[in-house]
């Protein structure tokens, strides 16, 4: 297998659901077929090393772990190290760039986790470097416990980690230190009341920040003086209504080649904008995304890899097809591209390597 796919997966019956009756990582090359290759609990996110045989997963249950694997062999992926990461929920996973730090964060208790690993990609301890707790409290039930960490990337600027927190719309700054571990450095942006930011994506010095619940996209322009981001304008992500029952919710969020890529479940769409001069988006159109409940994308080469969470499939677009999807004539309505498919239970997350 010349490139693996690795796709986190949930119980088929969804988030929220019982773990451990079977999900786990899945394998496939590119354009499938795709097999379950090793069982863990809601391996939520899933990340490849750049350079090793490794992969690392979090896991979204009560008492969160970090996973490392070595898949050297892909059809027999082997757990190397697991380590609590002193939350509940984990949901999102960075690998630091220069990969000897895994920073994790956890939706249900609003925790980061500091994971220092080896130069050859092991968990580098037994124990926790650090777990930074919710600051503050949720707006609306006003106490820590319902912070919620969605999110965590790297700054436009400078050693800095930037988290969003969904339950108290904002997003907090960390300062990274020599040794990988983070240091609380407040707020870098305030949203407004019930923005509830989830996850973001990054061109030059702008922040596009998906909020929900809603269908909604924050733009901020980031100042690498003050370390801070104001916002700068605010839009619905696409005109198209629920089509599956489910309240309509932007999701994951990348920008590629000029213009920015969001995926909306309810909808079942991928909205396109493109970024002018100013890093303003514009949107231009929205296409069906080849299932139900687009969780995450990914572009690897000249593909666009989309994990239909609620409808089992991995959808796979070429990506200049994409790029070039033109607005739909009536309103609210969307394009259909053509695309092929790959049965995967519940994708989740997918990682390339």
């Amino acid at each position: 297998m010349s490139e693996a796919w690795w796709w986190g997966t949930y119980p088929e019956a969804g988030p929220g659901s019982p773990t451990g009756v079977g999900e786990g990582i899945w394998v496939m090359a590119p354009r499938g077929p795709a097999v379950r290759a090793i069982e863990l609990p809601a391996p939520a996110f899933v990340v490849a090393h750049p350079d090793l045989s490794v992969l690392y997963a979090v896991t979204d249950v009560d008492r969160a772990e970090l996973v490392c694997l070595d898949v050297s062999d892909a059809a027999r992926p082997v757990v190397l190290d697991r380590v609590p990461t002193g939350g509940s929920g984990a949901c999102h996973l960075l690998l630091s760039r220069d990969t000897l730090t895994a920073y994790v964060t956890h939706c249900s208790t609003g925790d980061v986790a500091v994971v220092p690993l080896r130069t050859d990609g092991r968990i580098a301890t037994e124990e926790l470097a650090q777990v930074i707790r919710g600051q503050g409290s949720d707006p609306v039930r006003g106490d820590a416990s319902g912070l919620c960490a969605c999110f965590v990337g790297y700054a436009p600027t400078g050693p800095v980690l930037l988290m969003c927190d969904a339950n108290a719309d904002l997003i907090r700054r960390y300062e990274v230190l020599a040794d990988g571990s983070l240091r609380a450095d407040g707020v870098a942006a305030n949203l407004p009341p019930g923005s509830a930011p989830r996850n973001f994506a990054i061109s030059r010095d702008v922040i596009y920040v998906t909020c929900g619940p809603g269908d909604s996209l924050a733009t901020l322009r980031w100042d690498a003086v003050t370390q801070t981001a104001t916002p700068i304008g605010s839009s619905r992500v696409t005109p198209v209504p629920s089509r599956s029952g489910d309240a309509a919710h932007a999701a994951h969020i990348i920008a590629v080649s000029g213009v920015l890529l969001v995926s909306v479940v309810g909808s079942d769409v991928i909205a396109v904008f493109d970024l002018g001069g100013d890093g303003v988006p514009t949107y231009r159109a929205s296409f069906d995304s080849g299932g139900a409940f687009p969780r995450y994308f990914a572009v690897t080469g000249e593909q666009l890899v989309v994990g239909n969470q609620k409808s089992h499939l991995v959808s796979m677009f070429d990506l200049a097809d994409v790029l070039a999807v033109e607005g739909a004539e009536e309103p609210g309505g969307f394009a259909s591209l053509p695309h092929a498919d790959v049965a995967v239970a519940s994708p989740a997350c997918v990682a390339f390597g």
